[in-house]
């Protein structure tokens, strides 16, 4: 009976110790730092992205990589993964540049809601894991903003977020 007992206890303990080695979900803010065209073909465009990954904890994070999809006015755009090891030292951030890649019915959907609505706003969410390099564990990250085009071609507007 003691050995079942202590049992449990030594793995509660073991558990409790590796839950204080995982980087916490808030710890980690991603952005899209900047975007540039590759190549170009028939059914499909890759992009260079690069993201900003801020690490807001006391600890300095290794990660192993990373993968991500980033949606356009609610519609899927591209997705990316990354096997790019980053060291990000506590209270500060890193770069990861990564290929994306969009299909053609994805810019077909982006034209397409463009003509409809007409806006010259749109509304950008990157989402996906991190998986920082001493965890099994990965990370889920969600960040979302919005470009307004009318602020980039008007530079008398200096209040709006541009990316």
């Amino acid at each position: 009976m003691f050995l079942k007992y202590s049992s449990v206890f030594l793995f509660l303990l073991v558990l409790a110790g590796c839950a204080s080695v995982v980087p916490q979900a808030d710890q980690f803010k991603v952005n899209i730092s900047s975007m540039r065209m590759l190549e170009s073909t028939l059914m499909e465009q890759r992009f260079q992205v690069s993201l900003r990954v801020m690490n807001r904890g006391r600890e300095a994070v290794s990660i192993d990589g990373m993968s991500f999809d980033i949606e356009l006015n609610g519609k899927d755009f591209a997705s990316g993964v990354s096997n790019e090891k980053v060291s990000i030292p506590a209270f500060s951030e890193g770069i990861v540049s990564v290929n994306v890649t969009s299909t053609i019915f994805g810019i077909i959907r982006q034209l397409q809601g463009m003509q409809q609505d007409k806006a010259k706003t749109f509304h950008y969410q990157i989402s996906g894991s991190i998986y920082p390099s001493n965890s099994l564990l990965s990370i889920p990250f969600r960040e979302e903003g919005e470009v307004d085009l009318n602020s980039a071609t008007n530079p008398q507007n200096h209040s709006k977020k541009i990316i």
